[in-house]
This record gives C-alpha cells, structure tokens and sequence, in this order.
C-alpha cells in the first residue's frame, strides 16, 4: 500500500468519525460502525487507529490545527490589542456553540487521564499561543508563558461550559475578556 492510499483512508476515517461525533457525540463512536461508514475494512481501521480515543486525539488535533489556520488567514478585527483578542476569542468559542457534540468530545480528550492522549494534550497546549500570534505581542507581557497557560485552561473552562449549554457564547465571551483584560494590563490592553 502506497503512503498516499494510507494518507487516504486515515482521512476517510477522520471525516467519518468527525461526521459521527458531530451528530451523535464522541460516547456513539463504535470502531466497527465507523468501519462501516467510512467504507474501510475493520482490520485496516486498526492498523491506522488502535482505539477511538486516538481517533479523537487526531480529530482534536486537527480541529485545533484547522482553527489556527483560519484564524491566522483573517487578521484581528480591532485597533487596540484588547479587541484583536476579543476576536479571535470569539472565533474559538463560536465554534464550540456551532458544534458543542464534537467540542464536548475534543474537551473530553483533552481533560483525560488516559495515557495515550498525553501526547495530544502538549500538542493542544501550543495551539492557543499559535491562536493569538496574530493578537498579541508576547515579548510586551509580563510572564507571557503564566498568562498564556492561565488563559488556555480558563478557553478549555469556557468551551466545556459552552458546549455542554451551561453558559451561552456571550457570557463565555465576557469571561475570556475579563480574565484577558486583568493578565495582560489595561496598559497593554488598551494599546
């Protein structure tokens, strides 16, 4: 087998389980149904993914990934830094009350103790300073690191109140502006 057919049926897989969880949430992902659905020999799915979880982790990735690059195609919205942040906030919590199924089970990955989603969970954590390149400038912030990480766990805070439909888009949106506004200065904020 080519390295493109691998690529190939991976990314079937992908789209399939990706479809699945948007529907039905990441506890109605079953291997042997996804097999089915995305056309691929059940052994073969096995080769590619040992488990769901690494389904899921490859989907969060890609979520995660594919936010980035969108995010950093559209500059920030705003003149002052406090606005460029705001924005890209947005971005990232409208996609949890677009689709809280498959939100709630990227978060679920994330917050999970199993081992083999360890990997995953370092890659996420550099996603958010990827998201916010294009808002902020990090040599300007005292303990750039400290906020970044504070921030990150607060966004995974607010994108599980989102999508499991305890808090709305606006009330998470003011808890990231909040917490933004206070880590980074109202210096640096209103610049």
């Amino acid at each position: 087998m080519t390295q493109d057919s691998k690529l190939e049926r991976k990314h079937k897989i992908l789209v399939a389980a990706r479809k699945v969880i948007s529907e039905y949430g990441g506890a109605s992902l079953n291997m042997k149904e996804l097999a089915q659905i995305a056309e691929v020999p059940r052994a073969s799915l096995y080769r590619v993914y040992a488990s769901k979880e690494h389904i899921i982790s490859d989907i969060t990735l890609d979520w995660g990934l594919s936010l980035v690059k969108r995010l950093q195609t559209k500059k920030p919205k705003g003149k002052t830094n406090g606005a460029k942040i705001k924005h890209v906030f947005k971005n990232i919590l409208q996609e949890a009350e677009n689709n809280p199924l498959l939100i709630g089970a990227v978060l679920e990955n994330l917050l999970s103790a199993d081992d083999t989603t360890r990997n995953m969970q370092v890659k996420f954590e550099e996603l958010l300073p990827a998201l916010l390149a294009p808002a902020i400038d990090y040599q300007s912030i005292p303990d750039a690191k400290k906020v970044m990480d504070t921030l990150l766990r607060l966004l995974l805070a607010n994108l599980l109140m989102l999508s499991s439909g305890r808090s709305s888009l606006k009330e998470s949106l003011s808890h990231m502006i909040f917490a933004a506004e206070k880590l980074t200065g109202l210096e640096y904020w209103n610049n």
